[in-house]
């Protein structure tokens, strides 16, 4: 193995995996949790090698999935769109993993740098992304070959489409400090092999980019129903932002409705103490800041500045769109909290987790999709 090789290894080891959906909508797995997932089997006992024939090579040996799982609560063949972009300096690979844990030929792609590959998948499919380290090795089956030709970046595994229609999205990038991202390069006499650098590997991440906002807003009211325990804090909470909300629907020019002073009693109590209230905030454009207090100005020092959550400039057509789905959202929740409230009975929220068994319960089969 090369030092360039080598140094790709490293890379991948160190890749970094982040996902703004917070594996609501599907599971970002890292490379540790992916190889722990592989269990290496033996051949047949009929194709071991018998002890009179023990010059002979044994067959290789094949790593299977053994905790992949499925949708309870969706058909197979469910069609979930993804869109994989490779904006890092390496060539990657992708490998879609059947309900054996098989990566059928068929079912792999490469991608380039600065490449987008478009595949739809049934909900549970795992697709194992990979950084290609070695050229000669480069149509190697990481699932068979002892010579890998490639190091394990992780894994996606959608649970379910988007809230707003929209592809997942999954996303390669260099680590910040990879200096090969800043001199934009690749081996020179080299067609996959990337350029190495010594910095922090890769980044590895699920971006929610709908456009609207949507799906960040229902990934922050699934944690504003979790985060605040007690029922009657969250009803609270929920009353204070739908206050907000109306008011900012009621008169989108009015500045005092989009600046909301942290100090005061009830944002301090209802959201100001709450991350997930701030975070719903936040999906919707208000931003943390600490401005000076023009009533306090002459007195100087930290108590003529004040922290306040402001939501700069008039909103538009889309993001009044986005306050009205957020009433709807939290009309929703604020039934959930109602004593009495049954949620079997109820019709689905947006939030609601998809309930994932494993491959010894499947009840049918399904391939990956054509790209």
């Amino acid at each position: 193995m090369t030092e360039q090789t080598h140094a790709l290894f490293a890379q991948a080891a160190n890749a970094t995996v982040y996902d703004q959906s917070d594996g609501l909508f599907g599971e970002l797995l890292d490379a540790p949790t992916i190889l722990a997932c592989l269990q290496n089997h033996p051949p047949p006992p009929q194709q071991q090698p018998s002890a009179s024939a023990s010059s002979q090579p044994q067959q290789p040996q094949r790593l299977r999935s053994v905790t992949f799982g499925y949708p309870d609560n969706r058909s197979p063949s469910t069609d979930i769109p993804i869109t994989f972009s490779n904006y890092s300096s390496s060539f990657l690979r992708i490998r879609w993993i059947d309900t054996e844990g098989h990566a059928p030929r068929s079912h792999i792609w490469t991608l380039a740098p600065n490449q987008d590959w478009n595949q739809h998948a049934t909900a549970g499919h795992v697709f194992v992304l990979s950084v290609i380290v070695s050229d000669d090795n480069s149509e190697q089956d990481l699932f068979g070959s002892d010579e890998v030709g490639e190091a394990v970046l992780g894994a996606f595994r959608p649970k379910r489409t988007l809230p707003s229609g929209s592809h997942h999205s999954v996303q390669v990038h260099d680590g910040d400090d990879n200096p090969w991202a800043a001199e934009g390069g690749g081996g020179a006499n080299n067609n996959y092999v990337s350029g190495v650098g010594t910095g922090a590997g890769y980044i590895l991440e699920v971006v929610l980019s709908d456009g609207t906002s949507y799906d960040a807003l229902v990934v922050a009211c699934y944690w504003l129903d979790r985060e605040i325990v007690s029922k009657q804090t969250r009803l609270d909470a929920i009353a204070t932002l739908q206050k907000i909300i109306a008011n900012v629907v009621k008169d989108p020019g009015n500045d005092k409705y989009r600046k909301l002073r942290l100090s005061n009693a009830m944002v301090s109590k209802n959201i100001g103490k709450h991350w997930s209230a701030m975070d719903f905030l936040r999906v919707l454009g208000f931003q943390r800041k600490t401005i000076q207090n023009c009533s306090d100005a002459k007195s100087g020092g930290d108590d003529a500045k004040e922290e306040y959550l402001i939501a700069e400039g008039i909103p538009d057509d889309s993001k009044l769109a986005l306050y009205a789905q957020a009433q709807t959202l939290l009309q929703q929740l604020q039934t959930r909290c109602q004593p009495g409230f049954v949620a079997d009975l109820a019709p689905p929220t947006p939030w609601d987790e998809p309930v994932l068994f494993n491959n010894n319960h499947h009840r049918g089969g399904g391939g990956g999709g054509g790209g």
